[in-house]
């Protein structure tokens, strides 16, 4: 292809390719607009010519399409657009965003560990990314440090939605996938879902924070990996990494369970919790924990079981709606404890909290609305007055 040729009439090759195993990538003008996108070829003669089975270079031709159906459907800042697709000279092609940066697979080669503000905030990212397109009815079933770009101004995009599964169309079930962030039950043959892809951003945290997925290595081979994911249970970021905070290794932790019913419910709420560990990141002290007011009875008592409560809300988030009764009875526990502690006005704040919420969910004149409400009136009685 040379520099003269316009694909679709408008889109003039620049630089490239970057040739991969299914396709190649061009940098390209879109003489239109007046702007710089990425041109995606599916290799599909090439594959013949190599020896591929027609019927494999008909399979892949189908992905390549689905893969820009499903980027069609994804209209989020986290995700790559995609502009336009076609037939050129009997290949298929895809006209995505073109994303100025590195993938997070060349940040994780380049030098030290990310700092953990770093990783946070793009596990945040990651996730609204994916939660718009779990939206859209589209599980991406490829999460991983190399279809994840940093953009030069430091923001997350997911790209490549070629192993990409849409929930509301009938279509061959595919069991590819990267073996190192591969959930346990796609193993077995399952097509996918909200949780595999959750598992896999599991994977993915738990590389950025320590420097090697969970499970095996680029050298080993995938069944080996396999076993792994569906029988091993891995240590904690903080085993390999001390000073990892314990939200972060209970994220982890639930993120990459088993039982897909054990995982977080979706990726809003993990995001959700990021965006809690970043607010504890930038409010901690050296030591990585929030100060805790000890102000009567034993100090450093009190500090560990509020800091257990905090971490048992937080899983507790993860798993469950804001109105069962387990995140109910902790929050409520928490309230009890930082009361006890000395510090009555941010039990009679956490009590507010829990009143409001309790309010909304269940109605004003609900047991547990106004045990709430009880406690409220409680604490702000044994408030001393300014």
């Amino acid at each position: 292809m040379d520099n003269f040729t316009l694909i679709g009439g408008r889109f003039r090759p620049k630089e490239g390719p970057v040739s991969g195993a299914m396709g190649d990538v061009w940098t390209a003008e879109d003489t239109r607009l007046g702007r710089t996108v990425a041109l995606k070829f599916l290799a599909r003669r090439r594959l013949l010519q190599q020896g591929a089975p027609t019927e494999f270079a008909e399979s892949t031709a189908r992905m390549f399409q689905r893969e820009a159906r499903a980027m069609a459907r994804v209209n989020h800042p986290r995700v790559a657009h995609i502009y336009d697709s076609g037939e050129h000279s009997g290949d298929f092609y895809i006209v995505m965003e073109y994303v100025e940066g590195k993938s997070l697979a060349g940040h994780l080669r380049c030098g030290p560990r990310l700092p953990l503000e770093r990783t946070a905030r793009w596990i945040r990212q990651i996730c609204e990314g994916l939660d718009a397109a779990h939206t859209a009815e589209v599980i991406h079933r490829d999460i991983k440090p190399e279809n994840i770009m940093i953009t030069r101004q430091g923001d997350v995009k997911l790209v490549d939605f070629g192993l990409a599964y849409l929930t509301d169309v009938t279509q061959t079930h595919i069991a590819a996938g990267t073996p190192l962030y591969k959930a346990p039950e796609r193993w077995h043959g399952e097509t996918g879902s909200v949780s595999s892809d959750l598992y896999s951003v599991g994977c993915v945290l738990y590389e950025m924070l320590t420097g090697h997925p969970p499970f095996g290595s680029h050298q080993d081979d995938a069944l080996t990996v396999g076993r792994m994911h569906q029988d091993d249970a891995p240590a904690p970021p903080s085993a390999h990494r001390p000073g990892v905070p314990a939200q972060l290794d209970s994220l982890t932790r639930a993120l990459l369970a088993k039982d897909p019913a054990e995982r977080p419910k979706n990726a809003q709420t993990v995001a959700h919790a990021v965006g809690e560990i970043l607010n504890a990141l930038n409010i901690t002290d050296a030591a990585g924990r929030a100060d805790i007011p000890d102000t009567q009875g034993d100090n450093a008592s009190f500090s560990k079981r509020i800091e257990a409560l905090d971490l048992r809300i937080f899983e507790l988030e993860l798993l469950h709606d804001p109105s069962d009764q387990p995140l109910i009875d902790a929050r409520t526990e928490h309230a009890e404890v930082t009361g006890q502690s000395g510090d009555t006005r941010g039990a009679a704040a956490m009590y507010n909290k829990l009143a409001q919420d309790c309010q909304m969910l269940f109605g004003p004149f609900d047991v547990r609305t106004l045990d709430a409400f009880e406690g409220l009136a409680r604490w702000n009685r044994a408030t001393p007055a300014n």
